[in-house]
């Protein structure tokens, strides 16, 4: 018998297509442009990863980008987890010291 690991990583694109086509949806232009700052969601590698970053270390989001992408995303990831469960080995899970040694360039 064989199996397929399915992780978080890969749905980030999906992911943040799906947070870009609702803040066009909802008229949240600020959401927009930051989403599309790096350029063209479906060319952005480790998308999900480096919205979270952009969050954290950009002093100039405006917290109403913040108080919009994060708890959508958090909802997202979460719906993730309940249909496929996280996987012990998947650096979003992890926490930060999988995160670093994952996913060093």
């Amino acid at each position: 018998m064989s199996g397929m690991s399915v992780t978080l990583e890969d749905f980030e694109l999906d992911i943040a297509d799906y947070l870009w086509a609702e803040s066009e949806r909802l008229g949240q232009t600020d959401v927009v442009a930051f989403l599309l700052a790096p350029g063209p969601i479906a060319s952005q590698n480790k998308a999900i990863r480096n919205i979270l970053s952009r969050l954290e270390d950009d002093a100039d989001v405006s917290e109403s980008v913040t108080n919009w992408l994060l708890p959508r995303m958090t909802k997202t990831i979460e719906s993730y987890v309940k249909l496929h469960g996280p996987a012990p080995e998947a650096p979003l899970f992890g926490g930060s010291s999988a995160w670093r040694k994952a996913y060093r360039d």
